[in-house]
């Protein structure tokens, strides 16, 4: 290898590591040498550096810390961990009506989140540059010091985001086919990730240790909106237009609900929190609030309904878990993937909606399919399409 190629290598390596550490936490050399692939004394040498840059420290293993090489040695049990405060990033998540910022820190931490109203509808195209801009760039000078150079923002949004770099279609806008990510970029003067909300979230899964090693996994996500994150082969699955997995813009009923894309009958014409508060509000009084993005409140008094035995929310939540398991059942006839993981806020109500779920599956696939795939709900207790968005920035580091 030549000079360059040399420290091309090093360069890939310390990423590794970085990312290894972020996904598996605090690590023993020996164990970080398994997981690259590398000799453990390549790897002291890489942490060594890292080290002198500020990014890594060492910190005293508990017991059954420390790798199995250290221990047949009699080394104390030494570990490796990322500086939180080494460097930080940015996520903007923009979705009807409203953007949260959230703050990560090195290690993909959520340190603080904010929230801004923004009437998206109605925004002109220059307008949303400069609010987004000038939102990211008030927050990174109230909440970034003393935390490290901040690395980038990770800008996730529901609907279709084209090249990475371009609004296609989101129901919270009107607007359409808008360059997002070079303008925001030169006025906040950091490097811009743009992702889908749904995407962000199947990526943070997938890089949690349990979920790592599964090459075939759905995510699907339950919320404002209805979305899904599909990694097939170990890596997201994504298409040039950036329409891709888009299960909530499947059919369920051509002549159902109208969706907020404009056509009817579409999954998350019944599965979203506006549709599911749209067909509550026929049944009963329900507090008063957004009725496009429903706010969790809204929404739990509906749940409250079904656990005190109310048969018309009984009843709605058995038609959503119908709706959900006949989608799922086209997912698995078409993909058949290993695991597939529901989640969001929409969760909330997976009590009341995962018998009549799995019976809709039943009804929509063969055994023989249905057997090759795990479903399971994870609960939603803190927002993944943060911490998607942090991986992204913090993966495209050069280490």
């Amino acid at each position: 290898m030549n000079k360059i190629e040399i420290e091309q290598a090093s360069a890939a390596s310390r990423a590794r590591i970085l990312r290894l550490l972020r996904i598996h936490g605090r690590l023993a050399r020996i164990d970080l040498a398994r997981l690259i692939g590398l000799s453990p004394a390549t790897v002291s040498s890489i942490t060594a550096d890292l080290m002198k840059d500020g990014l890594v420290r060492e910190v005293p293993g508990e017991e059954g810390q420390a790798g199995e090489g250290e221990r047949a040695r009699g080394r104390p049990k030494v570990l490796i961990d990322l500086v939180a405060d080494a460097a930080c990033v940015i996520a903007a998540k923009i979705s009807i009506n409203e953007i949260q910022l959230a703050l990560g820190d090195f290690t993909g931490a959520v340190r603080a989140v904010e929230t801004m109203h923004l009437g998206t509808r109605e925004i002109a195209a220059e307008a949303l540059i400069e609010r987004l801009g000038e939102a990211i760039a008030d927050f990174r000078a109230r909440l970034t010091r003393g935390r490290g150079p901040c690395l980038g923002v990770g800008m996730a949004l529901q609907g279709i985001v084209g090249k990475s770099s371009v609004l296609t279609w989101s129901p919270a806008f009107s607007l359409r086919d808008l360059p997002l990510v070079d303008p925001v970029a030169a006025r906040v003067g950091l490097p811009v990730i743009l992702i889908n909300d749904a995407n962000a979230i199947a990526l943070a899964i997938h890089d949690r240790p349990a979920y790592a090693e599964i090459a075939n996994l759905g995510v699907v996500m339950l919320g404002a909106g209805v979305g899904m994150g599909l990694i097939l082969g170990g890596q997201l699955y994504t298409a040039t237009s950036g329409a891709a997995a888009e299960f909530g813009h499947t059919k369920y009923h051509q002549g159902g609900p109208l969706c907020m894309c404009g056509k009817r009958g579409c999954i998350e014409s019944y599965l979203a929190d506006y549709a599911i508060h749209r067909d509550a509000s026929t049944l009963f009084d329900l507090p008063g609030g957004e009725v496009q993005h429903p706010s969790e409140d809204q929404m739990r008094s509906i749940v409250a309904r079904a656990d005190q035995g109310d048969p018309r929310a009984v009843e709605l939540y058995s038609q959503i878990g119908r709706v959900l398991g006949f989608g799922l059942g086209n997912l698995i006839a078409l993909v058949s993937p290993d695991l597939v993981i529901v989640t969001g806020p929409g969760v909330r109500a997976w009590r009341h909606i995962e018998s009549r779920m799995r019976r809709g599956l039943s009804d929509a696939v063969i055994g023989t399919l249905l057997a090759n795939t795990r479903i399971e709900p994870m609960s939603w207790d803190e927002d993944l399409v943060f911490r998607g968005a942090f991986g992204q920035v913090l993966d495209r580091q050069p280490g």
